[in-house]
């Protein structure tokens, strides 16, 4: 199942991982448009060296950018996502995204509006 936005902050409050924000909103996006992107920061509020194992998305139309080396405490880095809007369908979408670290899972969410033309 997927986990309700008040979960997820939740869990990344506990595990340590936060970010400048949870939700990113594109608004209307145009299939026939090259790709989107968003930043998420995250930052090592935990009290050891962080390490981003993993980001999962939910479709082939999202894809994630990050580096994989240790964060110490306190220490930030990006997670691009980039979003291939002529893969998507028509319509409002909503994605979760999965960020698997050594301190636990955390949960961020990309959304918007996929149109043919303004």
């Amino acid at each position: 199942s997927v986990p309700t936005f008040a979960q997820s902050t939740e869990a990344a409050d506990k595990s340590g991982i936060s970010f400048d924000k949870k939700v990113f909103d594109f608004g209307d996006v145009l299939r026939e448009n090259k790709n989107y992107t968003c930043t998420f920061i995250l930052e090592n509020k935990t009290d050891k060296p962080l390490v981003l194992l993993a980001v999962k998305t939910s479709c082939s139309c999202l894809k994630a950018s990050y580096i994989r080396r240790p964060l110490r405490v306190g220490q930030t880095t990006e997670i691009v996502m980039t979003l291939e809007a002529a893969k998507m369908d028509r319509g409002l979408f909503n994605r979760v995204i999965e960020v698997q670290t050594n301190a636990g899972t955390a949960y961020i969410t990309v959304r918007g509006n996929s149109i043919e033309k303004r």
